[in-house]
């Protein structure tokens, strides 16, 4: 493992432990055995290892979710298929998930910006199935844009409201939210 990495692992260890705004550096610092100054040569700022931070997770998780999703010719089966993981990858007991969502706030503009492409591509995923599905009479007439904001609102919401400790219940939340946005979609 490399030292950014090392530093990115201990650095998101702090932020669930105490939150992104009540860790300082100073504290990433010590808990590494490095001064600020010597953390300072790896990352310019606590923002900048935020974004990096949230850009290895999305590299790690989400990007694999979308590529293994684009993969399937069906749009109705991608749709399925990209909900249904999106959800299981919500649901993860794996804290570091609800956190970077939560903290994009916190991320510079330009920074944001590079996060919000990767979502995007998960935005135009889902948009461009429904209007295959559409276009093929498969779906209601309605504004796919609005369907896909409706997709991934409730797949987003699970990180705020699902029991964690109820893991057992991750596959059947999954099934009902897609069989619920599909069945309500198709005609």
């Amino acid at each position: 493992m490399d030292k950014r990495d090392e530093i990115c692992d201990k650095a998101l260890e702090l932020f669930l432990t105490d939150g992104y705004e009540q860790t300082p550096l100073s504290r990433v610092a010590k808990a590494l055995g490095l001064s600020k100054a010597g953390l300072y040569h790896y990352f310019s700022s606590k923002e900048e290892l935020l974004f990096q931070i949230h850009e290895r997770q999305m590299e790690r998780m989400f990007i694999p979710l979308l590529e293994e999703a684009e993969k399937f010719p069906d749009p109705a089966e991608r749709v399925a298929f990209f909900m249904r993981q999106y959800i299981l990858h919500a649901m993860t007991p794996d804290p570091s998930v609800r956190l970077l969502v939560h903290e994009t706030q916190n991320l510079a503009k330009t920074h944001r910006a590079r996060i919000n492409r990767i979502w995007r591509r998960g935005f135009d995923l889902i948009r461009n199935a429904l209007l295959e599905m559409k276009a093929a009479g498969k779906a209601k007439d309605l504004n796919m844009t609005f369907a896909t904001f409706g997709a991934l609102g409730m797949c987003s919401w699970i990180f705020y409201w699902f029991d964690y400790s109820r893991q057992e219940a991750a596959p059947e939340l999954a099934d009902t939210y897609v069989e619920i946005f599909l069945r309500g979609l198709t005609t």
